[in-house]
């Protein structure tokens, strides 16, 4: 039973069922335990999906904040924020779209400011090592974001939306139409989206923290009896201006901002599910071009002047490919085998001007540096116990070229290379105790390379300079995962505990012995890091707790971690130095009241609330460090929703930051933002 299924019960005047009931094979087991806010799936491992009505009914604004509704991930700023999985991102969370690798030209990876959240069916959060099927940067987990099917209606449909938030005045105006008939679909969908400054606690303006986007979206997808589809698709986000809030880096006097973040995503897939031992085929491949012009202007303290400007011209695009088969070796035993790899160039040509000394500098940074990256891997499941045991085993072998590109010295035209090749392992077990409770257990050998930006370039962050360094050696975790989830007595849960023994954990250094000016960074392989801690994640629908009519839903999770790198000592036994931006002990808290009014009306109403601990942000270099204070938040929510012949309709009303407190994001030097209220309307036609 999947979410959709629920849903249209809903519609119909029924309740939410308590729990479903599950059986064997253990591969397609599924828990819901809420119509909307949470589904729990028992896959193999810890995995959660968000679906689209929870991302209506948290009227979203950005990626980040469909995110932060699954346990594990934490919400680093607003609008435009790095996503951490378990205390690791960037490069060691492999975000991707229907399957294909999404990239980007940020320090931080992947950052989800081009998603357009509204056009997606839901959202799929693989939790633990999954570097093997899924390739290097899967350390601590995979988000794949699947789009909406077309195929939902036959004809023509679509959906129009808008919402408002008061906070930043941020209006959001989305519409879709598709047409399908047996064989065939087109989707068309476009959404703008602009925000102005938006407020702290307490009313204090966040300067420069404004925001604009246009994406637009156009596929094709043919499916002959189920058994062969193709799928081509286009899309164009054009985003900018916006900016970084003013002291975002603790510096009042520093205004960074992008002025135009245009993404260009195009992919073609193939999926062929035949009879017999070839159970499946998976084939796609995809292109991305990006450019993004940053500025980081400085002003004078004592007249406010622009005093300098740093002018960086981003551009990079990238290609790739994912293809795999899955066999049936025999009766209770598969084989996936398969091969993925990408072609990525960048370039970051740098302009540097001193207003008050009426000086200009032209550097061309980097240009055509990137990677090239291709991987083989096997992964073989089987059932054994009469089905109540899935055993698991993989390996994955993978070889890369990282290139400086081109260079402009005395010296030499043409940058330095590095030839790496890497392997990753997996072994894993699921048991079922009763038809609706398992246990499972992974042990896994998980890597990832270095990339161009961190051996060879030359760049920046908030609030320093970072070099690369060209003797990097690749990271490795031995990570193990291990939990229990499942239903009882109507309760649906998911606990585990995680652990990663990282081997040259490449970690963001001050380099103090720099000789340079000002604050310097770079990238070093510490020996040794340990990042530890656990996820609980529970659900309960209670129906007709008032009345026959009326259902409330619970639903609550906590996250802790805690990373250290270990000096000193060999063995993970070294000294515990805490690292930089591992996210504090946090949890949520939320119920849900649905009455359903008619067997087409439907009004719910809720609250929620969510508790970050403190936290020791920044490792103390010399003495001191940034420790990030504890807050908590109050939010609340309404909605009504009904359908009137092929019509659907929703609106919802959503409140965050009630008490308006002046709270602190993670990774955050200033305050996030303060009340906000938003109001949402879609129709479905």
């Amino acid at each position: 039973m999947n979410l959709m299924v629920v849903y249209a019960s809903l519609l119909a005047g029924g309740g939410v069922p308590d729990t479903v009931v599950v059986g064997r094979p253990l591969p397609e087991v599924e828990i819901t335990a809420s119509a909307s806010r949470r589904t729990l799936l028992t896959h193999s491992f810890s995995e959660s999906v968000i679906d689209e009505q929870v991302i209506r009914e948290k009227i979203a604004s950005s990626f980040i904040d469909v995110l932060e509704e699954a346990p594990g991930i934490t919400k680093r700023g607003e609008y435009h924020s790095p996503i951490a999985l378990r205390g690791l991102g960037g490069k060691r969370l492999l975000v991707t779209k229907d399957g294909n690798r999404r990239m980007g030209n940020f320090q931080n990876g992947f950052m989800g400011q081009s998603v357009n959240i509204y056009d997606l069916e839901k959202v799929e959060i693989i939790k633990g090592p999954a570097s093997v099927k899924y390739g290097p940067g899967a350390i601590t987990g995979v988000i794949n974001m699947r789009t909406k099917s077309p195929f939902t209606r036959p004809g023509l449909h679509g959906q129009a939306m808008t919402y408002y938030g008061t906070n930043n005045r941020e209006k959001n105006l989305l519409a879709s139409l598709n047409w399908a008939n047996l064989d065939h679909a087109l989707s068309f969908s476009s959404r703008y989206r602009s925000a102005g400054n938006f407020l702290y606690g307490q009313g204090e303006e966040a300067q420069n923290s404004h925001f604009e986007d246009k994406d637009f979206r156009l596929s094709y997808t043919w499916e002959n009896d189920r058994m062969l589809s193709l799928n081509f698709e286009s899309e164009y986000h054009l985003g900018g201006p916006w900016g970084r809030p003013a002291g975002f880096n603790g510096d009042k006097q520093t205004r960074m901002y992008n002025a135009y973040d245009d993404i260009w995503h195009s992919a073609a897939n193939l999926v062929w599910s035949p009879f017999g031992r070839l159970r499946k085929v998976e084939a796609s491949v995809f292109f991305d071009k990006e450019r993004r012009r940053q500025l980081n202007d400085s002003y004078d303290i004592g007249s406010g002047r622009l005093s300098y400007r740093q002018d960086v011209r981003y551009g990079n695009y990238y290609a790739g490919w994912r293809g795999s088969a899955v066999f049936s070796l025999f009766k209770s035993s598969e084989l996936t085998v398969g091969t993925d790899g990408v072609y990525y160039r960048i370039e970051s040509p740098t302009y540097l001007t001193d207003y008050f000394l009426d000086t200009k500098i032209n550097n061309r940074v980097n240009k055509n540096a990137g990677v090239a990256l291709a991987g083989l891997f096997a992964e073989a499941e089987h059932q054994a116990a009469d089905d109540r045991l899935k055993l698991r085993a993989g390996v994955r072998m993978d070889y890369s070229r990282i290139s400086e590109g081109e260079v402009h010295d005395t010296l030499a035209f043409r940058g330095r290379q590095a030839d790496v090749f890497a392997w990753n392992a997996t072994l894993g077990a699921v048991y079922s105790l009763t038809g609706n409770l398992f246990l499972s257990a992974q042990l896994a050998r998980s890597g990832r390379m270095p990339d161009a930006f961190e051996m060879f370039m030359i760049s920046s962050n908030s609030d320093g300079v970072i070099t690369g360094n060209p003797e990097l050696k690749p990271e490795y975790g031995i990570n193990i995962d291990a939990g229990i989830r499942g239903t009882v007595a109507s309760l649906a849960f998911d606990f585990t505990l995680f652990c990663n023994f990282l081997n040259d954990f490449i970690s963001l250094e001050y380099w103090l012995n720099s000789g340079k000016k000002g604050i310097n960074y770079t990238y070093l392989n510490v020996e040794k890091a340990r990042i530890a801690g656990f996820e609980f994640s529970a659900s309960r629908t209670f129906t007709g707790i008032f009345s026959p009519t009326v259902d409330l839903v619970w639903n609550g999770m906590c996250t802790y971690i805690r990373g250290s790198k270990l000096e000193g000592g060999s063995n993970f036994a070294g000294h515990p130095v805490p690292l930089r931006e591992i996210p504090p002990f946090n949890t949520k808290n939320e119920l849900v009241c649905r009455k359903h009014l008619s067997s087409a009306l439907t009004f719910n109403i809720g609250g929620d609330i969510r508790y970050y601990a403190a936290q020791n942000r920044i490792a103390p270099v010399t003495d001191g460090g940034y420790v990030s204070p504890s807050y908590c938040l109050f939010g609340a929510s309404a909605g009504v929703g009904g359908h009137r012949n092929d019509i659907r309709w929703n609106l919802n009303l959503k409140g965050d930051n009630l008490a308006d407190n002046r709270y602190r994001p993670f990774e955050s030097l200033v305050y996030g933002m303060g009340r906000n209220i938003k109001i949402l309307l879609s129709i479905h036609f």
